[in-house]
């Protein structure tokens, strides 16, 4: 079964990724891969220090330190392996030609809707915005088997989710530059970690909706046809004691399969639920994190005679602001109430 997401690449493409991502020294040309190897790399590939890697066979000279990468070849297995290993943890910076620098007021009131409350735009300030990007693979088993890949986009200033940040990355208008992840990356994303994996798990409920649907419907057809079965079969049975010349011994068999017929029923169906319950596999599969020129932009609220600050992040690869959290429910929200400590909640959590 296919995933979701098709994010496969090809193997020689891989072969260069993995070579470069474990600090081997690689020249590319159309066809091949020329590497020098680092000691510990040569040992995890089992390769000697320079080695050529391409798709076919390669020429008889080269044999000694030619590899050919394909599916199922051994190089390639242990470069998958040591993939799934560990998760992999990259670095980005944004670059941009143009960020907007005014209108941030008709922007704040056609995203934003406060209740019980004014708002009033007092500042807007260039900032370095944090984001970490999350990929996590899904598996969902049930009588069929359904997976994918799902993205999530995190504000690391707010730990809220920018639910539109992972289709506009993939969207470009800026220029994008890799680094390496500096030691504080990890820090930064562990108090993410809870809040991560509750959200995918939100978000898979929407996308695993009509997979849910669909082993219901199966489910409940199974469930309507086993009760039609043993429904004629109890008749039938409950028909047979009728008979003339029935030994008391088999009347009394007969009436004991016919009683004995709801607990199997009961077992039969507690074994459709179980074929037709849906366990979801969640793993965090890799992790970005994103350093990109924004705006932060402070607010002024007014709530009844109550004063307070609000700050707000203008996201320039989304081209919008950033949709604060719940400080409950920590969702993502555009209709923002306030409880009685005037923090942000939604409608669900405003009590």
């Amino acid at each position: 079964m296919r995933p979701d997401s098709d994010t496969r690449i090809q193997p020689l493409e891989f072969a260069r990724r993995f070579l470069q991502l474990h600090d081997a020294a690689v020249e590319n040309d159309t066809s091949a891969i020329e590497a020098l190897v680092p000691e510990r790399l040569r040992t995890l590939l089992e390769v000697p220090e320079h080695i050529r890697i391409s798709e076919d066979g390669g020429d008889a000279e080269d044999r000694d330190y030619h590899y050919t990468v394909t599916y199922g070849t051994p190089i390639l297995e242990r470069m998958i392996g040591n993939t799934l290993e560990t998760i992999p943890i990259a670095g980005c910076r944004l670059e941009f030609d143009y960020i907007k620098n005014g209108g941030f007021d008709r922007l704040l009131e056609d995203q934003l809707t406060f209740y019980g409350a004014t708002a009033a735009i007092e500042t807007v300030a260039a900032v370095t915005a944090e984001y970490v990007q999350v990929s996590c693979r899904y598996t969902a088993l049930s009588d069929e088997q359904k997976e994918g890949l799902l993205t999530i986009v995190f504000n690391t200033d707010t730990g809220g989710v920018v639910p539109a940040m992972a289709e506009a990355f993939d969207t470009g208008g800026f220029r994008t530059a890799f680094t390496r992840p500096d030691t504080d990356i990890k820090h930064k994303i562990t108090p993410l970690a809870e809040k991560m994996e509750q959200t995918a798990r939100g978000l898979l409920e929407d996308r695993l909706a009509m997979f849910h649907a669909s082993m219901n419907r199966r489910f409940q057809r199974d469930i309507a046809n086993l009760e039609e079965y043993y429904s004629s079969l109890e008749a039938e049975m409950q028909k047979s004691l009728e008979k003339p010349g029935l030994s008391e011994s088999a009347r009394s068999d007969r009436q004991a399969k016919i009683d004995a017929i709801p607990a199997e029923l009961a077992s039969k169906k507690e074994d459709l639920l179980k074929k037709y319950s849906i366990k979801v596999h969640l793993q965090l599969a890799a992790a970005m994190y994103i350093r990109t020129p924004a705006k932060k932009i402070a607010c002024r609220l007014s709530i009844g005679k109550q004063r307070r600050q609000f700050f707000l992040t203008y996201n320039p690869v989304t081209r919008a602001i950033d949709p604060p959290p719940c400080t409950i429910c920590k969702k993502p929200i555009s209709h923002i109430h306030f409880n009685s400590r005037l923090e942000a909640v939604c409608y669900g959590c405003r009590k």
